[in-house]
């Protein structure tokens, strides 16, 4: 988490007192104190950095902080605002002998990344990306949505996150939902008459 934050701010040339918005997440754990209260304490940063800590999301959390993000640089004018999603297995490396809890130690390990925002109009022509439109869809209503990727208790009482074999029919559909909701706002709309 940190070797993230001090990379972005090299390779920036940020001074992180000059962060106004902090956004840390993180898929499943839930530390006391915060992952936000962490990074501000090891950085050194601003004491009125407005900080937010978003957990217990699973896969969605680093979109939901670019959501965040977004949204609070369009209320806060010339801001920056860093993001440092991470994921860390440690805590339900799961030793049992399930094969859906099995299949989770592969896809998740440990891994981070830094993002900076800016709203900051001196920004615009040294920014690599300019983040036009976002889109969240919620499947969590269907019952085999939601069921699809769980933290669970196996028999033996090992913990650990069970992934159904529904995953892929349940990511299929939430794809088919974003590109139709992404594409209404870039493709064009043309009625042809005959």
């Amino acid at each position: 988490m940190f070797s993230t934050v001090t990379e972005l701010s090299e390779q920036t040339n940020i001074n992180l007192k000059s962060i106004d918005i902090l956004i840390t997440n993180y898929s499943m754990f839930s530390p006391t104190p915060s992952l936000s209260a962490v990074v501000v304490n090891e950085f050194n940063m601003r004491s009125n950095i407005m900080s937010f800590n978003l957990s217990g999301m699973g896969c969605s959390a680093g979109i939901g902080s670019v959501g965040l993000a977004k949204d609070l640089l369009k209320v806060h004018r010339d801001c920056l605002a860093l993001i440092v999603s991470i994921e860390m297995l440690n805590e339900y490396w799961y030793t049992g002998k399930n094969h859906s809890m099995l299949l989770s130690n592969c896809p998740f390990r440990l891994g981070g990344a830094a993002m900076l925002f800016s709203s900051r109009n001196q920004d615009n022509k040294i920014a690599k990306y300019e983040l036009k439109h976002l889109v969240t869809t919620s499947k969590a209503c269907d019952d085999q949505s939601y069921a699809c990727v769980f933290l669970d208790i196996d028999m033996e009482g090992k913990s650990g996150i069970s992934i159904s074999k529904s995953m892929v029919n349940v990511a299929e559909k939430a794809l088919k939902a974003n590109m139709a909701s992404l594409g209404l706002r870039f493709l064009p709309f043309k009625v042809h008459y005959r």
